[in-house]
């Protein structure tokens, strides 16, 4: 293929277990962590090179539990930087799983251009037998230089699928069909090298984001906190102690929230209104999301609809940062 026609995908490595090398090659637990440079791994793909014009940076090399909110930021203004120049006409992050779909989110909420963010990563080491990396990396580039992923959002590409960034749930700790997308299905597929959509995302992302190009010195502290029976409010007046300006419940069922911690809510009187942060009703069950039925009188109580707390927790604090008005929040819950 001529270079004039070729698209021009950069590599934007962040480490990860697509960045580790395995101790043997039966090993697939227990590997070294983030230590193959982005050089190492794309010279393992030569054949890159027959279908797109690579280069390559790495931003940092650590796994994505490590992952800080100034990283993410320096991460998305890096990201919204080449998307600019008429020199990258897509993009391609390498990460770790761990954390993957909310770095995902993140980039969806803040990249300020319709060209193509694709996520991809690694559920084994490098050079361990039958190592997923880099037939992921190599789709992920793919996808990337497909005309057809433009103006999807930031998707996240493993195991030949294609999934949006905001349905995109880690379902498996091992398995290398880790990524699903529950509720709502997969995007499409790359195949044979051969990308496929079959469904467009209409929630708001990238360009059509109130929070695209968004730069904040420092994020709203909000915590999650897991209900489950017999649960206390402890760890709710810590979280309020802590000058917690929000919180999401991993909610039982329909996003219950449970015992003394509903019930502060529930009690909340118009003279004391301001004391308690905002509760977004998430769930910790694993699909249906939760509707606007269990309202508890209490505006400042919102459901989280189909985003999981992990989720409801990174919109939560990107709403915060722009109001405290629990009527606008609510709004920036069901326009996500």
């Amino acid at each position: 293929m001529d270079n004039q026609n070729k698209k021009k995908i950069r590599l934007v490595a962040t480490g990860g277990t697509i960045a580790s090398q395995a101790r043997s090659r039966v090993s697939t637990e227990g590997y070294q962590a983030s230590v193959i440079s982005v050089e190492d791994l794309i010279a393992e793909l030569p054949e890159l090179n027959d279908i797109v014009e690579m280069s390559a940076e790495q931003i940092f090399l650590k796994p994505s539990s490590a992952i800080t909110d100034e990283d993410l930021f320096h991460l998305s203004a890096r990201v919204n930087e080449l998307l600019a120049s008429d020199e990258c006409d897509g993009i391609v992050i390498t990460h770790g799983t761990d954390t993957m779909e909310e770095t995902a989110f993140f980039l969806n909420l803040t990249v300020n251009s319709p060209k193509p963010v694709v996520i991809t990563g690694a559920m084994r080491p490098a050079h361990v037998i039958s190592t997923d990396g880099l037939l992921n990396l190599y789709n992920a580039v793919c996808c990337a230089a497909s005309d057809a992923s433009h103006g999807m959002g930031v998707v996240i590409s493993m195991n030949d699928l294609i999934l949006s960034a905001r349905d995109a749930v880690k379902f498996s700790s091992f398995k290398t069909d880790a990524f699903q997308a529950p509720l709502y299905g997969v995007l499409g597929t790359v195949r044979n090298a051969n990308v496929t959509y079959c469904y467009k995302p209409l929630m708001r992302h990238t360009t059509t984001s109130e929070f695209a190009g968004a730069q904040y010195g420092k994020m709203p502290r909000v915590d999650v906190l897991y209900m489950l029976q017999g649960i206390d409010d402890m760890l709710f007046k810590a979280a309020c102690e802590a000058g917690c300006k929000g919180i999401v419940s991993a909610g039982s069922g329909n996003g219950g929230v449970i015992g003394a911690i509903g019930k502060a809510y529930r009690d909340e009187s118009e003279a004391g209104k301001d004391e308690l942060p905002v509760l977004i009703r998430s769930t910790r069950v694993a699909t249906g999301g939760v509707s606007d039925a269990y309202r508890m009188g209490n505006p400042k109580i919102i459901p989280s609809h189909d985003l999981n707390p992990h989720k409801a927790a990174i919109l939560l604090r990107f709403a915060l940062a722009k109001t405290n008005d629990p009527a606008e929040i609510k709004r920036i819950f069901e326009q996500y």
